[in-house]
């Protein structure tokens, strides 16, 4: 695979949502999904097997799919031209107001000038145009594309995103390398996991797993000076929870299948994650008196654990975890324990 530098924006917190009034005690919320596929409008086959390979990640760990919405498409066309147009603006979620091409400061405003929105109303002001919108930059072709986000830490939580239910793209060549952005959003309809819902990645008897990082910017290890992912990384291991949850991590752990020794590793989560983000999904523009909402980038259900050194070619490796749940909305803890396995490629 490819290794290339990617960059993940999320405007706005999105979270998932669970169904009625109240559930006695040991009832599962149940799913709202989206599970039908509609077949896409795009023209080329690389935008279309980018489309196609992001669904195939989310149905494999049992989300809803995103479907394509021509508006998102042009939102994602917009920036993408923005970022031609500036030079130096790739890996750079944010547009300037001034520059060549600008049509909003975040993510959501971006979908908000091309007609992606709906009505709220605040406490001060009525009718204000809102969505919710989040952006993935990526650099590559086809599925490996896709693959290259999943084999990080921000970008797989991005496209593992539960609540969205849109999606549009865009495809520059203008510069040398193929370039991407992502679009991934919600209005009035949402879509969320059951409240017992669990996924990993790799997942169980999975093959041909990356044996380190795809470089991503900014990342976890964004403010250790000379980081080399390629020989201080392995690929990431994640443990999902539903976005109505809390997840507590007791332990995480990755070991060779002819040891019983753990490989050293870092647990990431929400505790730890030292890039926060600004979440703002109004049209008003980010000023003191309407600051953007610091929050960090992962989300309060999801852990990543990742090696301090490459897993080796063609080796078997063992997961456990340990943890729990804790259903916000009930007040309901639930033990969690799963263990799984999966393979390497040989690079």
């Amino acid at each position: 695979m490819k290794i290339i530098a990617l960059l993940i924006t999320i405007a706005s917190a999105l979270t998932a949502c669970g169904g009625g009034s109240s559930t006695p005690s040991g009832i599962v919320i149940p799913a709202k999904l989206q599970t039908t596929l509609v077949s896409p409008t795009y023209a080329t086959s690389e935008e279309l097997t980018a489309f196609n390979a992001i669904n195939t990640f989310r149905y494999g760990i049992g989300l809803g799919y995103w479907l394509q919405n021509t508006l998102l498409d042009q939102a994602a066309k917009n920036h993408m031209a923005y970022s031609e147009a500036n030079g130096s603006s790739f890996q750079q979620d944010s547009e300037v107001l001034g520059n060549p091409g600008f049509t909003g400061t975040t993510p959501s405003q971006r979908a908000i000038f091309t007609g992606y929105s709906v009505l709220a109303n605040t406490v001060t002001a009525r009718n204000i145009p809102t969505a919710t919108v989040g952006e993935l930059y990526a650099m590559g072709s086809g599925s490996s594309v896709v693959d290259s986000m999943i084999n990080t830490i921000y970008h797989r939580s991005g496209l593992m995103t539960q609540s969205t239910v849109d999606i549009g793209l865009a495809r520059g060549m203008a510069t040398p390398g193929t370039h991407w952005w992502f679009s991934h959003g919600r209005l009035n309809e949402v879509q969320w996991v059951a409240s017992d819902y669990v996924a990993v990645y790799p997942a169980d008897l999975q093959t041909n797993v990356p044996r380190t990082m795809t470089p991503e910017h900014p990342s976890v290890y964004s403010n250790q000076a000379n980081f080399d992912f390629a020989t201080q990384t392995s690929s990431p291991v994640s443990f999902t929870s539903a976005a109505s949850t809390n997840l507590t991590v007791a332990s995480f752990t990755v070991t060779p299948a002819d040891s019983n020794v753990p490989l050293a590793g870092t647990i990431w989560t929400i505790n730890n994650d030292p890039n926060v983000i600004a979440a703002n999904s109004s049209h008003i523009p980010i000023s003191p008196a309407n600051p953007p909402l610091p929050i960090p980038t992962l989300s309060s259900y999801e852990a990543y654990w990742v090696g301090k050194a490459p897993f080796l070619p063609k080796t078997k490796y063992n997961v456990t975890f340990t943890g729990s749940t804790y259903l916000v909305q009930y007040g309901r803890t639930q033990q969690v324990t799963k263990s799984w396995s999966f393979v390497t490629g040989d690079n």
